[in-house]
């Protein structure tokens, strides 16, 4: 299933082969944590959480970006993309947009 490259894919919503084609580190693909369980990171597509277990939902997805192998691509790209939802190298979307900023803070001094 090919995506539109301007916007930003979580990599738990890839195919295998779009995962292969973009997290390749030195010819070997480290999958990403999320693979395993896309629903973790993203969300669940037909169910409406309640506030305590999106919470509770992301708490584990944390823990689990803590010892993904992709931990540092993820977070480079995640800054880069700037994504809307989802869990991305164990931070929020708003958790990422302060770090971007801070960054850009230090850019700019």
């Amino acid at each position: 299933m090919a995506h539109n490259t301007n916007r930003p894919i979580h990599p738990a919503r890839m195919s295998l082969a779009e995962v292969e084609a973009t997290w390749r580190v030195d010819g070997e693909t480290p999958l990403p944590e999320c693979t395993y369980d896309p629903e973790l990171h993203t969300g669940l597509r037909l169910t409406i959480e309640s506030t305590e277990e999106r919470a509770a939902r992301e708490a584990v997805a944390r823990e689990v970006c803590g010892t993904c192998p992709a931990l540092l691509f993820c977070a480079l790209y995640a800054l880069e993309t700037r994504p809307a939802t989802g869990i991305w190298a164990g931070q929020t979307p708003a958790e990422i947009a302060a770090h971007a900023a801070e960054v850009e803070d230090l850019e700019v001094a």
